[in-house]
């Protein structure tokens, strides 16, 4: 054995009887054990689980869940918020679909569209600007040229994102409790995601987190009355896809929102914002202040809470009605 060899593992067996040597030697000895530990996947192919009504187009690689109703040459495209999936426009799309066709989708991490590793994409479609890519090639893979984009919370930030981006393929913009301000972590919020094995042990952590999604969709309604057990399940029928915990770890890693403040005021759309005054998830001075941006229309309705759509369906579709009269 050579000399430098046997000094090197006179040294490596002194350290190891340190302390410091032992912490080293136990943490390699946990990371080694993680590392060889599975996680088993949960859920079912998304299409064992879709709905009468549910369609499913492959694009770059992964399966898209949409709704697609009526017909004629208006097209209204639904965007849903944070948690959410087409369930959120069941109470509009019939009424809309008179107007026009509707194209509503579950965006990755969401609802049934496939869950798909970021990495095999090309582009990655669990970040603001890779949804907003995603929209514009399937619009063009339902030959949709122009439309009337309607985006509820996060979507009405990815609406107005896709309206600065794609303006040509935009009629008018309805936005609903709109987040579109900026969400960028700090450095040390991203630490976690970065750490030895999170990408495989992350998703299990997620699993852990359902009863608390639960309590963000009971504050989102004011009127309690409406949020019955049928309208639970039906928000937590997702969980029933296959990977969707994987998926909402990879839209919680990679969620971000660019600053669109300096662009909006030359979006030059028709913009119609809505708005619950009892909202405590997006506070109604956000799309106070975004209305006076915009110079846009804004149309508060009372005793409603986060999802005007859904408390009161009957208000939000008569508004809508205004930016489309014209």
């Amino acid at each position: 054995m050579p000399t430098g060899f046997k000094e090197l593992t006179v040294k490596v067996k002194g350290f190891i009887r340190t302390g410091k040597g032992r912490t080293v030697v136990s943490v390699i000895l946990v990371l080694a054990t993680l590392a060889l530990i599975p996680v088993p996947e949960v859920g079912v192919p998304v299409e064992e689980i879709g709905f009468e009504n549910s369609r499913f187009v492959e694009l770059d690689g992964f399966k898209i869940h949409y709704l697609d109703e009526g017909s004629g040459e208006r097209v209204f495209i639904l965007l849903h918020g944070f948690g959410a999936s087409v369930f959120t426009w069941r109470g509009i799309i019939s009424n809309l679909s008179s107007m026009g066709r509707v194209i509503a989708f579950d965006r990755p991490g969401f609802g049934l569209t496939e869950r798909v590793e970021p990495g095999k994409t090309p582009y990655n479609p669990y970040t603001s600007e890779g949804v907003v890519e995603l929209t514009y090639r399937l619009l063009l893979k339902l030959n949709v040229s122009r439309a009337v984009l309607i985006g509820h919370s996060a979507g009405g930030g990815l609406a107005l994102l896709f309206a600065l981006r794609h303006p040509e393929m935009v009629e008018s913009v309805v936005l609903i409790a709109p987040a579109w301000k900026p969400r960028v972590r700090a450095w040390h919020d991203n630490i976690v995601f970065y750490l030895p094995f999170a990408d495989k042990y992350g998703p299990l952590v997620v699993r852990g987190f359902v009863g608390q999604l639960e309590q963000v969709l009971y504050k989102a309604w004011y009127n309690k009355s409406l949020l019955t057990s049928d309208v639970v399940e039906g928000y937590k029928h997702p969980l029933k896809a296959r990977n969707w915990d994987k998926g909402l770890y990879w839209v919680l890693k990679y969620s971000d929102f660019p600053d669109i403040t300096g662009e909006l005021p030359g979006l030059g759309k028709q913009v119609l914002i809505v708005h619950g005054d009892k909202d405590e998830i997006v506070r109604l001075e956000s799309s106070v202040e975004l209305s006076r941006l915009l110079n846009s229309t804004l149309i508060v309705i009372e005793n409603v809470g986060h999802l005007p759509h859904e408390e009161a369906p009957a208000e939000f579709l008569e508004a809508v009605q205004t930016i489309i009269s014209h």
